[in-house]
C-alpha cells in the first residue's frame, strides 16, 4: 500500500476537524474510523465561542448558522412558544443586524443570566460574529466536517478498526515510518494522529500514562420516549441524588446521579437501565418506552496523558484527556487539539516548520486541557446533592454569579475567548490572545481572509511598512493593507492566534523595534 503523510484515527470532530486542517496544506491524510456512518447518539449539544470562530475562519460559519436556525425552530417548537432565556436570546440576536455575544451555556447548572451581561465589555464585543453559530450539536458537526473534508479530497475509511501500531525501524522516532495494523491491512504513515476517544486503541498500545482523578458519579443522556413526562422539570434541577436536565428538544434527558460505576462500563444502556437512573435522581416515576437511536453512559472520569506527542504519533481530543462532559468542553477542547496540531504537522511535513514547532503542540495545549480537568472537576463538586452544598451552591449563583463584573468573566472563561499562549519573550497583549472579530475598512473581516489556513498579517501603518516583511512569504502569508492610526497592525497563526501586534506609539525607533519583534515572529512560527 502506498505510504500516506498521516493517518488520523478517528472521525469524530476532533479527527475530521485535523485531516482538514492538514489537506488544506497539500497533505496526504487518511481518517481510519471504526464506525460504518457518523454516530448519531446524542452528546455535545453546542459550541462555546471559540470554536465557533474556529469555523468562521474557515469559512463553515454558514453552515454552522443554518444548523442553529433549525434546532432554535425545533426548540421553539417543543416548548410552544415558551422558550428559556438561551433560546430567547439566540433568536432574538438572530434577528439583529448588530451582533451580541453569544451567551449559552452554564456551570454546574446554574445557568449564565443574560440580562446580567455587559454586552459594551471589550473583551465579550471582541468576539460577537459567531453568535448565530453557536448551537451545532456534535452530530451535525461531524455532518458538517465530514463535507468539508470531501471538498478538500480527505479519504475517509469507515467500518476500519485500528488494532495496533509498530515502527518500520527500531522505534517511533522521527526517522521512521508508522505502520498501523487495522482490519482492512497496514496502512504506512509518515506521522499518526490518534483521534480515537477516551478509549484509545493508539493510546493503550503504546502504554502512554492516563493520570488524573477517579469518578465519582454517573451519568446518561439520551432521546426518549416517555410515557407522560408532564412531571419532569425543563432547564437544570438539583435533588439529593445529583442533577438532571430535561430538553431543549423533545425526548431529550440528561441524569447524573452521585453512585458506584457499573461493573461493565462498556454494556450498552438499556431503556431499563435508563429509567431507573431517571427515576432515583427526579423521584418521577416515568416510565420509558422506547429510545431514538443509542443512549451514553459516562462519568466525571479526568485524566491526561502526561504527553500529547510520542515520537512520529500525537494524541488529540478524548485520546489525550477525558472529563465529565458538562459545557461541551470536551468537543470544544479537541477542535483547539486539532486547529493547533494541524498547520504546524503540516509545516514540518512540507519542510518549511521552523525548529522546535512540533513541540509547541504539547507546551501549549497541555496547560489548556489541564485546566480544563480543573474546570470541570469544580462543576462536579458544586453538583452534590447534600445541604451544605446546595448552601454553596445558593451562595455562587445568587451572590457571585448575580455581579455582573463576574458573570461576564464566567462566561469569557467558558466561551474559551481567555485562552493564552505564550508565543513571544516579554509580550504584551494582545499577543497570545485569540484575534476575534477583526474588522476591516474593505468591509471585510480577517477571518474572510483565513480560509485558505495562511498566517495573515493586517499591516494598519498609514505608509504599508510592513509589507516588505512578507513580500517573499506570500504563500504562507496573507497581506492586507488596512491603514487605521487608532488600532494595532497584527500578525495572526493560521490557529487565529495573535502572534505579534504593534502597539508601539509612532516614532522611529519604536516603529524600528516594532519590525524587529515582527520578523521575530515570522522567524520564529513561519521560518
Amino acid at each position: 500500500m502506498n505510504r500516506i503523510d498521516v493517518v488520523v484515527v478517528g472521525a469524530g470532530p476532533t479527527g475530521l476537524f485535523l485531516a482538514s486542517e492538514l489537506a488544506l496544506r497539500g497533505v496526504r491524510v487518511t481518517v481510519l474510523e471504526r464506525l460504518e456512518e457518523p454516530d448519531p447518539t446524542i452528546k455535545s449539544g453546542s459550541l462555546n465561542v471559540a470554536s465557533a470562530e474556529i469555523l468562521d475562519r474557515r469559512g463553515l460559519l454558514p453552515a454552522a448558522e443554518e444548523v442553529q436556525r433549525r434546532r432554535l425552530a425545533e426548540a421553539n417548537a417543543f416548548t410552544g412558544g415558551r422558550t428559556n432565556r438561551i433560546v430567547r436570546e439566540l433568536t432574538a440576536a438572530a434577528g439583529r443586524k448588530s451582533r451580541r455575544f453569544a451567551v449559552v451555556g452554564h456551570f454546574a447548572g446554574i445557568m449564565f443570566r443574560h440580562d446580567l451581561i455587559d454586552q459594551d465589555d471589550p473583551v465579550l464585543a471582541a468576539h460577537t460574529a459567531v453568535a448565530n453559530g453557536i448551537l451545532v450539536p456534535q452530530h451535525d458537526l461531524e455532518l458538517l466536517l465530514g463535507e468539508h473534508c470531501a471538498r478538500l479530497g480527505v479519504e475517509i475509511r469507515r467500518g476500519v478498526e485500528v488494532r495496533g501500531l509498530r515502527s518500520t525501524g527500531s522505534a517511533l522516532d522521527d526517522d521512521a515510518d508508522v505502520v498501523v495494523e487495522t482490519s482492512a491491512g497496514d496502512f504506512t504513515a509518515g506521522w499518526v494522529a490518534a483521534a480515537d476517544g477516551g478509549r484509545s486503541v493508539i493510546r493503550k498500545r503504546l502504554g502512554i500514562d492516563f493520570v488524573g482523578t477517579d469518578p465519582e458519579l454517573v451519568g446518561y443522556q439520551a432521546i426518549a420516549d416517555f410515557d407522560d413526562p408532564s412531571e419532569l422539570r425543563r432547564g437544570w434541577n438539583w435533588t439529593p441524588r445529583g442533577i438532571y436536565t430535561y430538553g431543549p428538544v423533545p425526548g431529550r434527558i440528561l441524569v447524573a446521579r452521585f453512585a458506584p460505576q457499573p461493573e461493565d462500563k462498556n454494556a450498552p444502556v438499556t431503556a431499563e437501565e435508563l429509567q431507573a437512573a431517571v427515576r432515583d435522581v427526579t423521584g418521577v416515576p416515568v416510565t420509558i418506552t422506547g429510545l431514538r437511536g443509542r443512549a451514553t453512559r459516562w462519568s466525571d472520569n479526568a485524566r491526561q496523558v502526561r504527553t500529547y506527542r510520542h515520537g512520529r504519533v500525537f494524541l488529540a481530543g478524548d485520546a489525550a484527556h477525558v472529563h465529565s462532559p458538562f459545557s461541551a468542553q470536551g468537543l470544544n477542547l479537541g477542535l483547539g487539539d486539532a486547529v493547533n496540531l494541524g498547520w504546524k504537522l503540516a509545516a514540518a511535513i512540507n519542510g518549511q516548520a521552523p525548529a522546535g514547532l512540533l513541540d509547541t503542540y504539547h507546551s501549549e495545549r497541555h496547560p489548556i486541557g489541564a485546566w480544563v480537568l480543573d474546570w470541570t472537576r469544580a462543576q462536579v463538586a458544586l453538583m452534590r446533592g447534600d445541604e451544605r452544598t446546595a448552601q454553596l451552591r445558593k451562595v455562587v449563583g445568587d451572590e457571585l454569579f448575580g455581579v455582573p463584573g463576574a458573570t461576564n468573566h464566567m462566561i469569557a472563561l467558558s466561551s474559551g475567548i481567555l485562552q493564552h499562549y505564550d508565543v513571544a519573550d516579554d509580550a504584551t497583549a494582545p499577543v497570545g490572545s485569540i484575534a476575534g472579530d477583526v474588522e476591516l475598512k474593505s468591509g471585510a473581516r480577517l477571518a474572510d481572509h483565513a480560509h485558505d489556513g495562511r498566517f495573515i498579517l493586517v499591516d494598519r501603518s498609514p505608509d504599508g511598512r510592513y509589507a516588505d516583511a512578507v513580500h517573499e512569504l506570500a504563500d504562507k502569508v496573507a497581506y492586507t493593507a488596512d491603514p487605521a492610526a487608532d488600532t494595532a497592525s497584527l500578525f495572526v497563526r493560521p490557529d487565529g492566534i495573535i502572534a505579534w501586534a504593534d502597539v508601539s506609539e509612532d516614532s522611529a525607533d519604536n516603529a524600528d523595534n516594532a519590525r524587529k519583534l515582527l520578523d521575530t515572529a515570522i522567524q520564529r512560527w513561519v521560518g
